[in-house]
């Protein structure tokens, strides 16, 4: 019997971290089931962390396919022979090109791809906020590079169809509304073919990091002497701890006004629709309809403000903590 490679490839900003966590916290369930989960080098270690996005960005930069099929067949060769399935995380493999990594695969093994898909508008805001602004400092000259390279679903999905074949392709919608349960961890556990054996996981969340406000963003982009590189996440964990997370809004401030959020969702309209035509028949549209009512639109005076607020919570902080 053929083995199976599931490679859950993001995409970015939708729900990867959470995910990779349920990996790792449900790696010894899903080896009783069968499934491998490799460690963050692509070995069989026991320090499995459920990502292996640095791994598999190593390879690809290469494109290093036969490296990538040497790795699974030595997984399945070695102390997994009983397996039947090896699953891969790393929401990098949604950018474009990196589906060659799996030129031939499909020849040696079943292919599952799983790939859940952001409203575009928030993934550009989400991204800024994770990566781009510790590096860049003006947002609107990003933005406008931004939605020339990430966001086109139908150029991605074609990637890795044509890589590995239309029936390997899982596709979901990152919106709760659309998951199993209303619970991405459920969803995830349907995507990859365990729904019968949902009630066998541990879906506990852990701790986790969530984004503090974007005035804080704004004040802090492109400043190299407190970001060493997009993965540097110090000064954001520094700041929940310091001030008891007071800074993490449950409304998100907006870098975008109104009308520009609807221009963007605008421009990404004939995307989405040829998405929603292909793989999700039946449905109205892929994306719910922009609520602004989940979103803080400040004008220059409140945003002001609203920095005053930022700084003052984190003085106050330090006052009580010295």
């Amino acid at each position: 019997m053929r083995k199976t490679v599931i490679l859950h490839i993001g995409a970015s900003k939708a729900g990867s971290s959470s995910i990779q966590s349920f990996l790792r916290r449900n790696r010894f369930v899903f080896n009783r089931l069968g499934y491998v989960i490799p460690d963050a080098s692509l070995s069989t270690g026991n320090q499995v962390s459920g990502e292996h996005v640095f791994a598999l960005e190593a390879l690809a930069k290469k494109r290093d396919a036969s490296g990538l099929r040497e790795r699974i067949d030595a997984i399945f060769d070695g102390s997994n022979r009983a397996a039947r399935a090896l699953l891969l995380s790393a929401e990098n493999l949604s950018n474009l090109g990196n589906s060659a990594l799996i030129e031939g695969l499909a020849a040696h093994y079943d292919l599952r791809v799983v790939m859940y898909l952001r409203r575009q508008d928030e993934l550009l805001t989400s991204a800024w906020q994770q990566w781009a602004s510790k590096l860049e400092s003006d947002f609107h000259a990003w933005l406008i590079l931004a939605l020339r390279q990430f966001g086109h679903w139908d150029e991605v999905l074609a990637e890795w169809e044509e890589h590995a074949g239309a029936d390997a392709m899982v596709v979901r919608v990152f919106d709760r509304d659309s998951f199993v349960d209303g619970d991405l961890l459920h969803d995830f556990v349907d995507a990859i073919g365990l729904g019968e054996k949902a009630d066998t996981f541990d879906y506990k969340q852990g701790d986790s990091n969530p984004s503090v406000t974007d005035a804080i963003t704004m004040m802090v982009a492109g400043n190299r002497n407190i970001f060493a590189d997009v993965h540097d996440n110090k000064f954001y964990n520094a700041l929940n701890e310091l001030t008891g997370r007071s800074l993490v809004e449950t409304r998100k401030l907006s870098l975008l006004t109104q009308t520009q959020r609807d221009k963007i969702i605008e421009f990404y309209r004939p995307i989405n629709e040829a998405v929603c035509r292909k793989y999700f028949r039946g449905r109205p549209r892929l994306f719910p309809l922009v609520d602004h009512q989940k979103y803080r639109y400040l004008s220059g005076d409140q945003l002001t403000d609203e920095k005053f607020r930022v700084i003052m919570t984190i003085l106050a902080a330090l006052v009580r903590d010295g």
